[in-house]
């Protein structure tokens, strides 16, 4: 479906200017016309979590409920103290004071340069501008897809229609910001994402799916293998598409899989300078050693800066393998690299495939997307990662990114 987080029914948002960052939008506010509602977090696993992380964790243990989700750019009100703590709780309370709510129905969230105050005077002045223009407009969900961003290259959205098992047509949409500091560790994502769906969903349900979705895709990416102290996703559900409530359902699932998977593969593509972006594929891993073999290639500094010059230097691969910690037998694994321009494998069952020069896997990896499939040919695990070059502009962007 075009449009985003507006496009399941019972939810507004809004996106202002509030002076946070130097220019552009910098607070958005998501809220439910059905008051507080079943809704579900994942959160960084980072040891100096934020005061807006820890804040919304408290919240959403204490309920289960959100009515509304308050974010803002420009500064990550990390690592800032019992100072930081107040600023988040304030952001909650003007939130819920202005539409009804308990401060503990308020989700919060922050994105930006850790270790610096929020200018609160502009944050409250935001939060009241943006109350003033929620809306369930197409329109107002773009504006708070635009408010989350820092050094984003582009605003990040989908929206889907499925049916549940039973047949009933429900929407879940999502909104994403991250472009540096993303190799998200998120548990039950610097990287935020905010979910909405119409559907009516148990709370142990929605929390399960969640994280089994957040597992499959938002934790399988890397740009530079960097966890942010801010990482956190969101996810809150209206309930208004009349359907039975779901105490599991492989539509919903499939569904929120899928919203995930786009969600990533826009952060992976729109990342701090990135000029392509890598899938990486492996299949045929013994049982649990998938992922990390996956992780591994797609978090390699050598392999993404091969990437950046359209390099196909197979032995990084080989090497990243080596390291993942993955059990697997040298011997047994074939390589491919695939895209819009062609295939060719580099390794068959442990034996290098052609001359040095390789002109023709070169010419694979001109494209903008290239995938690396793996077959370790040992068992039935598969596990895909993305991730993405490394090129001079990551360099010059986080050179300076305080000035």
């Amino acid at each position: 479906m075009k449009g985003g987080i507006t496009e399941p029914e019972g939810f507004l948002a809004a996106g202002v200017r509030a002076g946070i960052r130097s220019k552009g939008l910098d607070l958005a506010l998501l809220s439910c016309e059905e008051g507080p509602v079943p809704a579900a977090g994942a959160f960084t696993t980072s040891r100096t979590r934020a005061p807006p992380v820890i804040l919304t964790m408290r919240h959403l243990r204490k309920e289960r409920r959100l009515g509304a989700i308050v974010a803002n750019s420009g500064c990550a009100n990390s690592f800032t103290g019992e100072r930081g703590m107040r600023d988040a709780k304030r952001m909650a309370e003007l939130t819920a004071e202005l539409l009804g709510l308990k401060t503990h129905q308020v989700g919060v969230a922050s994105t930006g340069m850790i270790g610096t105050y929020l200018p609160m005077e502009k944050v409250e002045a935001g939060i009241r501008e943006a109350v003033k223009k929620l809306s369930p407009s197409r329109r107002a969900s773009h504006l708070a897809a635009q408010a989350i961003l820092t050094t984003d290259r582009f605003p990040k959205e989908v929206a889907v229609r499925v049916e549940t098992e039973e047949g009933t047509p429900i929407t879940i949409a999502g909104m994403a910001k991250g472009a540096g500091m993303i190799r998200p560790r998120l548990k039950t994502a610097t990287m935020l994402v905010f979910l909405t769906t119409d559907a009516k969903v148990d709370p142990l349900f929605l929390k399960t799916s969640l994280q089994t979705s957040v597992d499959r895709t938002l934790n399988m990416i890397t740009v530079d293998n960097d966890t942010s102290t801010n990482d956190m996703v969101l996810m809150m559900a209206s309930g208004k598409a009349e359907n039975e409530e779901l105490k599991e359902d492989a539509g919903f699932q499939h569904g929120l899989d899928f919203v995930l998977t786009e969600l990533a593969k826009m952060i992976v593509k729109g990342a701090e300078g990135a000029t392509r972006m890598m899938e990486v594929k492996v299949k045929n891993a013994r049982e649990g050693e998938a992922k990390k073999a996956a992780l591994a290639v797609a978090g390699s500094n050598l392999l993404k800066a091969a990437l950046f010059g359209g390099d196909p230097n197979w032995g990084r691969i080989i090497a990243a393998l080596g390291y993942s910690g993955a059990r697997f037998d040298p011997r047994r694994l074939t390589l491919r690299v695939k895209s819009e321009r062609g295939e060719v494998t580099l390794v068959e069952r442990g034996r290098p495939i052609g001359g040095p020069d390789l002109p023709e896997a070169a010419e694979v990896m001109k494209a903008e997307e290239i995938l690396f499939e793996i077959d370790l040919g040992e068992g039935r695990d598969e596990a895909t990662a993305w991730g993405c070059d490394l090129s001079y502009d990551y360099v010059r962007i986080n050179s300076r990114y305080r000035t």
